[in-house]
């Protein structure tokens, strides 16, 4: 059951809170229809396994259940092809948080901190709840 704050907002204003909890930022430009269609591997059996592993990422942001785990070297697309599920998931009003990792443990590690903005507890169940968690290295 919403609350009276949650009830009350406005789509635009859900759409705004759900986009600024995703922390997409400048990876909200980034979607299934303007990923690279066979990546950019020059061989073809890479392009094939990634237009396989993007065509799996269109199934699971379309029915995000159990997991999804993205695999492979620096600079093959798994960021892109996360990115692009997450901003599924928010275009269709559903939340979704991305988070990178060195980025989540400097978060955590600063929220011991006595002056942390976000306290560790707060920071940790954000992560843990969190409906669908992409995490990219």
């Amino acid at each position: 059951m919403p609350c009276r704050c949650a009830s009350n907002e406005t789509p635009e204003d859900r759409r705004d809170r759900i986009a600024r909890y995703s922390n997409i930022g400048a990876l909200a430009r980034l979607t299934f229809a303007n990923l690279i269609g066979r990546g950019r591997a020059p061989g073809a059996r890479e392009q094939e396994t990634y237009r396989r592993c993007v065509d799996d990422a269109r199934a699971f942001a379309d029915a995000p259940e159990g997991w999804l785990v993205l695999s492979g070297a620096s600079g093959c697309g798994k960021t892109h092809i996360a990115a692009a599920i997450v901003n599924r998931l928010l275009d269709r009003g559903d939340a979704a948080l991305f988070v990178v990792v060195p980025d989540l443990l400097d978060h955590l590690r600063s929220a011991y901190q006595p002056n942390a903005e976000v306290a560790y507890d707060e920071l940790f169940e954000r992560v843990r709840n969190a409906p669908v968690l992409f995490s990219t290295t």
